[in-house]
């Protein structure tokens, strides 16, 4: 099972990583050399050169870091829910978005590619927040 501190430093760490994703977005070397003023013209900005990042991405990651931090300050039990919550909302993300791209008839390649963050990051949150669960079950039954 996950310990508490575990938990609650994953659920910062998380936070900080989010707010560094938001922050990378608007740097113009990490963006294509897009300035502030191009990329909101364009409602959308490149991520490291990869990646098409909208407002309501910036959204989406901004409140994401906000959740996880006041959860990882809050308590270990706040940190799981929002671990939880998060890697399950990130991992419907991608598989939405992955089975879009195939109905579209998008590269595989690029759209595994696309989606691969969001899978690797769901994939470490839900097993942060239920590794040992299943024995905890069987316990109490």
């Amino acid at each position: 099972m996950t310990s508490d501190k575990t938990l609650r430093w994953s659920a910062f760490g998380f936070a900080v990583f989010f707010v560094l994703v938001v922050a990378l977005g608007y740097i113009p070397q990490f963006n294509g050399g897009m300035s502030h003023v191009e990329m909101s013209q364009a409602g959308e900005h490149s991520m490291l050169g990869l990646y098409m990042i909208g407002a309501a991405d910036d959204v989406t990651h901004g409140l994401t870091a906000l959740v996880l931090l006041a959860a990882s300050l809050s308590s270990a039990r706040a940190s799981r829910l929002a671990l939880t919550a998060f890697g399950w909302y990130y991992a419907f993300d991608a598989a939405i978005y992955l089975v879009t791209g195939f109905i579209q008839h998008h590269a595989i390649g690029s759209t595994i590619m696309l989606n691969l963050p969001h899978v690797i990051i769901s994939t470490i949150m839900l097993t942060l927040a239920y590794r040992g669960r299943g024995e905890m079950v069987r316990a109490v039954a």
